[in-house]
């Protein structure tokens, strides 16, 4: 059954993008959101924020599943990090509806693991949208026409991933279906360990040696997992497309990742575990050193702790932490 409508549940960055955008080309959409930003969004509408313009949208906003009414056929996008998703999973099945479309829109690939335990119809989204949230009830993306890799969970589609794709693309996205989808959610995490630099030493400026260490744990944990990637030819046609679609707003770029909005706004919590986390887990499980890897998710966890107050850790410092976890027996 095609989703009737869209419940985005965790209604930050890329979710309100994505809600906002569904919006504006006509689909029935709710939003599921908390505390500041759940009582601005119900007082004076979702702010949000473009390169061609602002807007404030009046969409509904809800606290939890239960208050969103959602009805069989629903399609529920999962945009909140990793570390939440558990809770919000149990919170679906607390509604007793069990024909949700599941479709997770979230970094990493653990989610669709989760989902999938829960519900049958499971679809993993690889989003390359660069969106600010740092402020209640606002949000602002960078790039409304950002590319969206869509496919069913583990593999192939359906109808369904084809109707939402078309959603997608007519809510402005570059979005296309992929019967390969942890493939390309695989290889954008290649990525994703790499932004983690950007919340531990405020950016990868001479930290180039880094990332190439850290890349290359990856690509020996996904050898030794069997993992597989797409080309670097067609992984390139999409960070080009991201970067195509970037533009400013107010005459500014965007600033700082998911991870570094995180701890700028002192959630206490960051998806480190999911990200460089992930690749620290396959190297355990067969036999890859990751001292690197490892090194920036303990530095992430660290200062998501401390919140606001951290501070950038200096570069060369950062080097010499990942040497000692290399030198350790």
């Amino acid at each position: 059954m095609t989703g009737k409508r869209y419940a985005i549940y965790g209604a930050g960055g890329v979710g309100a993008s994505l809600g906002a955008q569904l919006v504006r080309a006509g689909r029935d959409v709710r939003l599921i959101a908390r505390g500041d930003h759940l009582r601005a969004m119900r007082e004076q509408g979702l702010l949000y924020r473009t390169p061609a313009r602002s807007e404030r949208l009046r969409i509904p906003a809800f606290g939890d599943p239960e208050e969103a009414g959602l009805e069989a056929g629903d399609a529920v996008v999962l945009a909140m990090k990793t570390q939440d998703s558990l809770e919000a999973l149990r919170e679906l099945e607390r509604t007793g509806i069990r024909d949700l479309a599941i479709l997770c829109a979230q970094n990493g690939v653990h989610n669709e693991q989760l989902a999938l335990r829960r519900f049958e119809r499971v679809y993993g989204l690889a989003i390359w949208i660069p969106a600010s949230f740092t402020e209640a009830g606002v949000v602002s993306n960078f790039a409304p026409a950002a590319p969206i890799d869509l496919g069913r969970i583990p593999s192939g589609s359906d109808e369904d991933a084809a109707r939402y794709v078309a959603d997608l693309c007519e809510a402005g996205f570059d979005a296309r279906l992929r019967a390969n989808v942890l493939d390309w959610k695989y290889t954008k995490l290649l990525t994703n360990v790499q932004t983690t630099l950007d919340a531990i030493c405020g950016s990868r400026e001479g930290l180039g040696d880094v990332c190439e260490r850290v890349t290359a744990e990856v690509e020996a944990c996904y050898a030794a997992a069997g993992i597989r990637t797409i080309s670097h030819e067609e992984h390139g046609e999409r960070i080009e497309s991201a970067g195509r679609a970037m533009g400013k707003i107010d005459g500014l770029t965007r600033k700082g990742g998911s991870s570094t909005q995180s701890i700028g706004r002192g959630l206490g919590s960051i998806e480190t575990d999911y990200i460089n986390g992930e690749i620290v887990l396959l190297g355990r499980l067969h036999g890859v050193p990751t001292p690197a890897n490892a090194t920036l998710q303990a530095e992430a966890n660290a200062m998501a702790t401390l919140g606001s107050k951290a501070q950038p850790l200096p570069a060369a410092e950062l080097r010499r932490r990942i040497q000692a976890a290399s030198d350790r027996p």
